[in-house]
């Protein structure tokens, strides 16, 4: 097999991470690596905080030895605006989701380029569900054009996983057209994520049965969804209210009907 497709198959999410060092010399060759990513108008309108305080990692990054937390950022393309006399603003909404498709493509070649070292990885979104405000203290984010995305942890694995995370295919990839499923369809869908072989869950069929629940998407939909907390939610609203982010309307005086 080809060694970049091997890299992607073997790809898979370490939760338990070994106290074994992450050079500096792995972690800038990953940068690197990432840098080279495509982005929108070769702007790069992201940022990437290296985090290596073990406080922080143990809080937020699943206690990885080091962590790449991946942030939309404007300012560094802003000040350059500003230097030449101009006054920037993102624009519209489609100006936030292409800062936050150059970040999450960015985290994914991170995530490639460690593994093709040897280094191990969990992507995470706790970096925005949990205390935000604390994030922005602790890694000095600007409040303004500048907002966590993800987070990447990296290691060494404690123990190596006995297998791979299945994927879905049906319903996922679209020839020609998009094409919702039918019926008969998405109960093959809800078999295969069910499917303990397909290793979605770590829970049993007994597990679930105690639980009230059918299987993993039963349990999902009746345990998990919609059981965040409202405080988390506001928390991240008002965020995104200082980063300016939600100001693209009041900006460009535009009405939604």
């Amino acid at each position: 097999m080809n060694e970049t497709i091997n890299t992607i198959q073997c790809l898979r999410s370490i939760r338990r991470f070994s106290d074994k060092e992450i050079s500096r010399k792995d972690i800038d060759r990953i940068l690197d690596a990432t840098l080279r990513t495509a982005n929108s108008g070769g702007r790069q309108i992201y940022s990437v905080v290296v985090v290596d305080d073990k406080e922080i990692l143990k809080d937020y990054f699943y206690n990885g030895n080091k962590a790449l937390l991946f942030c939309i950022d404007y300012n560094r393309w802003f000040d350059c605006a500003e230097r030449l006399g101009y006054s920037p603003v993102v624009g519209d909404i489609r100006g936030f989701i292409m800062g936050a498709i150059d970040a999450s493509m960015a985290s994914q070649t991170a995530t490639l380029a460690a593994k093709a070292i040897g280094i191990d990885s969990l992507v995470t979104t706790s970096t925005f569900r949990k205390n935000l405000k604390n994030i922005y203290e602790l890694l000095n984010l600007p409040e303004k054009n500048c907002f966590p995305v993800i987070g990447i942890c990296l290691g060494y694995p404690k123990e190596e996983p006995e297998h791979l995370k299945g994927r879905i295919r049906k319903g996922v990839i679209h020839y020609g057209k998009y094409q919702r499923l039918a019926p008969e369809e998405i109960d093959e869908v809800i078999k295969e994520y069910d499917d303990p072989d397909n290793h979605f869950s770590t829970r049993t069929k007994e597990d679930y049965e105690k639980l009230g629940t059918k299987g993993y998407v039963d349990n999902y939909f009746k345990n998990w969804d919609g059981s965040f907390k409202i405080e988390e939610v506001i928390d991240c609203y008002e965020t995104l209210q200082k980063t300016g982010f939600l100001d693209i309307l009041k900006q460009k005086k535009l009405k939604l009907k």
